[in-house]
């Protein structure tokens, strides 16, 4: 799969997070697709994941990198005025599924600014 066609998964997923469509990210994530996150690890993570994106006021894609399969994605977050990061790094298969999602988001802003999140379970 070429750089483009990456580029292109990523980008679908981007879309489908960042507006709730659950549906969407199922169909991105391919069978037994692994996923780490340090927002409650043990939780489901897609009910987290369009959670966190119903709490923010806005999200864009502040970087992106990309090398062979693998996506690296930096994002602007906010709630209201205040602003705060999030990584994730994503594995994408030749069929162009994701195998792989690492988020790393910042606790201590979701702490401050969408608590409800923290104690969803």
């Amino acid at each position: 799969m070429d750089a483009t066609a990456v580029e292109d998964v990523a980008a679908r997923w981007v879309a489908a997070w960042t507006t709730g469509r659950t549906s969407a990210l199922f169909s991105l994530l391919a069978a037994g697709a692994r996923v780490e996150s340090n927002l409650d690890p043990d939780g489901d993570f897609i009910e987290k994941l369009t959670g966190y994106a119903a709490g923010l006021t806005s999200v864009s894609v502040f970087s992106r990198t990309v090398i062979d399969q693998r996506v690296a994605l930096v994002y602007d977050c906010a709630v209201d005025a205040e602003q705060f990061r999030l990584a994730e790094f994503l594995v994408v298969t030749e069929s162009g599924l994701i195998a792989e999602v690492r988020r790393v988001y910042d606790l201590y802003a979701i702490e401050r600014l969408m608590p409800d999140l923290l104690l969803e379970t």
